[in-house]
């Protein structure tokens, strides 16, 4: 390889290096839980709106203050609301904010709106009745409540209709349970922190406010949020990736220095591994915009399989240095076939990754495979750099370890490859007869902490009025069919209006405004209620004018959702707009009567029943289901792409080997109480991959078997580090992963060393001890 190649390759590390130092900002790590969401969308604008709705719901919690003294809870509320206001970025929502927003964007358009008391009365009343009975209210203590000014409503019909209203624009909550006087509030967030470490500062000021108004007032301060859980699951990653990362680099370090004489082969080894690490990084961060807590967690076990790279390479060298020029030309020829085909596999099996629905997923297989073509560039470019002063390696230790090895597993290798088939077998014949047990809960794919669990358990009993991860989903192109589809929904027998909460709470219909404003012409037309009203209290004709006039010039004009909740950004994103396409969630209350609620949406073609959990564990099973399938059209590929290669039909038996440690490994995990899931699936394209990785090595440098061997050792030592603690993990979804590799690449070792195990008359001599 020419000087110049090395030379490009270097700069673009250097480039790297420099990005990452100059603009360290944009590599955020991003811990967004949607991203294990399976639900695929088709439909750009109702993507559009679930994001809405999905991140509306992710920037808010609840927050429960709780005491034996209602005093204490109502004041040691109020305390915490001011603490929260004074965070950067964060908003406890009151009434007077919430109502006050609502007020003001309500209020110009006032005169299309009635209750149905007041549409009764017009119908009734004569005006002179209720220009009395405005009078009266007027005067009368108790019942003369305004919320908007005499000025603006001097007949005061758009303050009692306001009044009606409160249930649903009060965000304050103080109710008595069991002998406790609990307040609740919700709290937004105006400016979302991005990054890990702003989301965990975050928590720490919310954690130390809750403290101090526990201290001072004595109560009991609970929270429920999505915050907190990715907060939560973050911490958890964070401790997974420090586990991981130190754990592998210690053992690269410890197997490099006791093995290599030099520091050379150290320097590329660590080289490779920062380069894929890093290159992974900022490709996740290009082509995402940050890099998932998850894919770090993932990518730390790189480490293991990067490092394999460098292992072969210099172990290459160690036999071949005293070797003729043309020997040791074909011998490099060799190696070069053999790290091809290696990488070759490695990249197959994380891109497969890819295959599934799953986001993170999908940004796992980009990173590894991004990671792991860097790292093996670095060693094919740059290790010619550093082997050109001899490579010597401490070999006694390994061979002794490796002939322990071969005497207890490879005595009889034809053997133990008959009990590797059989015990394959009864694997395969346990799954089949009802040992497999499988688990598509998405909730099962985190380690909740068991003190954030009872939290949300504890104010869901208290303030969860809404079914969790039940809605509906209404769709219309004008905002009138919206309306008319749940006015539908509402009819159909068995409904109970009050089991649901709409755009309909906060909004009248289009056609209702102009309906109610069209009726509203008996209040401020020439002659009209407004008029008797003035006369009654000598009030000249010019005071009610501009009354009249506003009403007048209100004709024609409608409020909708989105202007609404443009001017009140605390209601819930229940309306979308998109392409021309409209789209509506209404939210079912506790306790309602789900089979009614779905058949009356399954009658009307413009409303869909939503069951998020359903819908996903329906999806995750379709992706597990899809992938057991696309891992036999992997192996299949794998069998062509070796035949082509080696020119031989006969060399696909190979695959018996990743094939049997893979059943093997399915079938440990569920006699160890594990249920398979889309993870375990996915890691068995690894397993098929590096299980090729020592298969490749062990076959295509068979007459160099003593150090051959020992690469693959070393190197299933750097893997099986790696990807054990992965299966330590307290993270199920990372568990899962891991404890599938470990056991199948286990599996994939022992038969590496033990059937390519070279004739002892073919033995390399001169190796350096």
């Amino acid at each position: 390889m020419s000087l110049f190649i090395r030379l490009c390759f270097v700069f673009t590390l250097v480039a790297g290096i420099v990005f990452a130092c100059v603009n360290p900002q944009s590599i955020q790590i991003d811990t967004n839980l949607n991203d294990l969401n399976p639900e695929k969308v088709s439909d750009p604008g109702l993507q559009y709106a679930l994001d809405s709705l999905t991140n509306d719901i992710s920037q808010r919690f609840i927050v429960v203050v709780k005491s034996d003294n209602k005093k204490h809870a109502a004041d040691g509320a109020k305390a915490l609301q001011s603490a929260i206001n004074t965070l950067p970025g964060l908003q406890a929502l009151t009434n007077e904010n919430q109502q006050g927003g609502y007020l003001s964007a309500i209020t110009p358009y006032r005169f299309n709106f009635l209750s149905d008391a007041q549409r009764d009365a017009l119908e009734s009343d004569t005006p002179q009745q209720m220009a009395r009975a405005a009078q009266r209210k007027l005067y009368q203590l108790g019942e003369g409540i305004r919320m908007v000014p005499f000025e603006k409503d001097p007949l005061g019909w758009f303050s009692d209709y306001l009044l009606g209203l409160t249930e649903q624009i009060e965000s304050t909550e103080s109710i008595e349970v069991e002998g406790e006087y609990v307040n609740t509030f919700t709290v937004i967030f105006n400016d979302f922190p991005g990054g890990m470490a702003e989301q965990n500062q975050v928590y720490q000021q919310i954690t130390e406010a809750e403290q101090s108004v526990r201290d001072e007032f004595n109560v009991s301060v609970l929270h429920s949020g999505m915050f907190f859980f990715a907060v939560d699951s973050a911490q958890s990653a964070k401790a997974d990736i420090q586990l991981i990362a130190v754990g592998s680099i210690a053992g690269v370090l410890v197997l490099m220095l006791l093995v290599f004489r030099s520091l050379l082969p150290l320097t590329l080894a660590l080289s490779s591994i920062a380069a894929g690490v890093g290159f992974g990084i900022l490709t996740s961060v290009w082509v995402f915009g940050s890099v998932h807590v998850l894919t770090i967690v993932f990518g730390a076990s790189l480490i293991g399989i990067v490092v394999d790279y460098s292992l072969h390479y210099f172990y290459h060298f160690l036999s071949s240095t005293s070797q003729a020029n043309a020997q040791a030309s074909r011998h490099h020829g060799v190696l070069y076939r053999a790290m091809v085909l290696s990488v070759i596999t490695s990249l197959v099996g994380y891109g497969a990754l890819s295959i599934a629905d799953l986001t993170i997923l999908k940004k796992i297989a980009l990173f590894s495979c991004a990671g792991l073509g860097m790292a093996w560039l670095c060693v094919m470019l740059l290790g010619p750099w550093v082997v050109r002063r001899p490579i010597e390696a401490r070999q006694t230790m390994l061979k002794v370890v490796i002939a322990s090895l071969q005497r207890v597993v490879a005595r009889r290798p034809k053997a133990l490859a008959a009990t590797g088939l059989l015990l394959a077998a009864g694997s395969l014949l346990y799954v089949l007869s009802g040992g497999l047990q499988v688990n598509d809960d998405p909730r099962h794919f985190f380690h909740v902490s068991p003190t954030l669990l009872q939290q949300e358990q504890a104010v869901s009993s208290l303030t969860q009025v809404y079914e969790p991860g039940r809605y509906l989903l209404v769709r219309g192109q004008e905002s009138q069919d919206i309306f008319n589809a749940l006015e539908d929904f509402y009819a159909f027998p068995g409904v109970n209006k009050a089991a649901v909460s709409g755009i309909g709470d906060w909004l009248p219909s289009p056609e209702r405004q102009r309906d109610d404003y069209a009726s509203q012409a008996k209040l401020y037309g020439q002659g009209g209620v407004l008029d008797v009203f003035a006369a009654a209290l000598g009030l000249p004709a010019e005071s009610v004018s501009p009354v009249k006039a506003e009403y007048t010039n209100a004709a024609g004009k409608v409020l909708d959702f989105t202007e609404l909740s443009s001017q009140n950004a605390t209601l819930p994103p229940l309306w979308s707009e998109k392409n021309g396409q409209i789209y509506s969630f209404v939210l079912i209350r506790k306790n309602s009567d789900l089979t009614a609620l779905k058949a009356a949406a399954d009658s009307i073609p413009a409303i869909e029943y939503v069951n998020t959990l359903g819908n996903a564990s329906k999806a995750l099973k379709s992706q597990r289901e899809t992938g057991a399938m696309l891992l036999v059209i992997a192996y299949t590929l794998v069998a062509l792409l070796l035949a082509l290669w080696y020119r031989s039909v006969s060399v696909i038996q190979l695959l018996l080997i990743p094939a049997s440690a893979s059943l093997i490994a399915v079938a440990a995990v569920l006699l160890a109480g594990q249920a398979l899931n889309v993870f375990h699936i996915m890691a068995l394209f690894l397993v098929l991959g590096l299980g090729m990785d020592y298969i490749i090595f062990a076959r295509e440098m068979a007459d160099k078997p003593d150090t051959t061997q020992q690469a693959i050792l070393l190197s299933a030592i750097t893997s099986l580090l790696s990807f054990g603690l992965l299966a330590f993990s307290a993270m199920p979804v990372v568990q899962a992963f891991g404890s599938i590799i470990l056991i199948g690449n286990t599996i994939n070792f022992i038969a590496a060393i033990s059937l390519f195990n070279g004739k002892p008359e073919n033995k390399e001599k001169g190796s350096h001890v």
